[in-house]
């Protein structure tokens, strides 16, 4: 088994039998930051759990081939625990909740835009690249998936049926807290509201479709905080 406290992580998919080749940042940092040469030996996940122990062979301007030599396989954390979670009107502040959530180690990530979302986009690409980084720095070698919807009803149809236990938190109503309504045994999802919370009739949609309403203490969090301080809570018992 590899040992990760050492480790610097590479991230690829592009993957051809033993072969493997990292591109783009990847590359950079291989060959021009940590100038790699042929015939070393780095590590590389394909961000699925895999792990490859990896001989470069070729270097060019684009791209660095690398062979593996041995493969490791490492389970992701269960049960699984997830967010979602509401795009803010400040694009610095969910990128922040990205980049920690991965290093937490968040299972799924689902954007939704609620009546009241300010800001009803997100740049995907660059969401990616910092769920990319923070995977490879924290070495958690899942990549967490990220699901776009186009609404609370959009959300709640597509995930009622993929985890066992449902929550929703929003102010001024929950008085259960989360870490009392969650079973540490059972996949867990947490619907956090927008800057400006949840409409009656959004509550009222997700709570018919099996959502359990909950509250994370009694301080009035921001969107980004919420979905942070909600994973920890989640994670803590796993």
């Amino acid at each position: 088994m590899v040992n990760l406290v050492l480790m610097i992580l590479f991230y690829s998919t592009d993957i051809a039998g033993q072969n493997i080749t990292l591109t783009e940042d990847d590359h950079i940092h291989c060959t021009k930051v940590l100038r790699k040469q042929v015939n070393d030996i780095i590590m590389i996940t394909d961000g699925l759990g895999h792990i490859f122990s990896c001989a470069i062979k070729n270097i060019t301007k684009v791209s660095t081939l690398c062979q593996v030599v041995e493969k490791s396989y490492h389970q992701s954390i269960l049960p699984k625990t997830s967010i979602a979670i509401s795009p803010t009107k400040n694009a610095a502040r969910i990128e922040w909740f990205i980049e920690k959530a991965v290093e937490i180690g968040i299972s799924e990530i689902y954007f939704y835009n609620a009546q009241r979302t300010e800001k009803k986009s997100i740049n995907e690409q660059r969401l990616k690249k910092i769920m990319v980084s923070a995977m490879k720095q924290s070495l958690n070698v899942h990549l967490p998936v990220m699901h776009i919807t186009k609404d609370v009803k959009a959300y709640v149809d597509l995930v009622t049926s993929k985890y066992d236990q449902k929550f929703i938190a929003y102010c001024d109503g929950p008085t259960q807290h989360l870490t009392s309504a969650q079973d540490n045994q059972k996949s867990r999802i947490l619907m956090i509201g927008p800057e400006g919370d949840f409409t009656a009739e959004e509550i009222r949609y997700a709570t018919n479709a099996g959502y359990q309403s909950v509250t994370l203490g009694t301080a009035r969090l921001r969107t980004e905080t919420a979905g942070l301080a909600g994973l920890i809570m989640m994670r803590s018992s796993c």
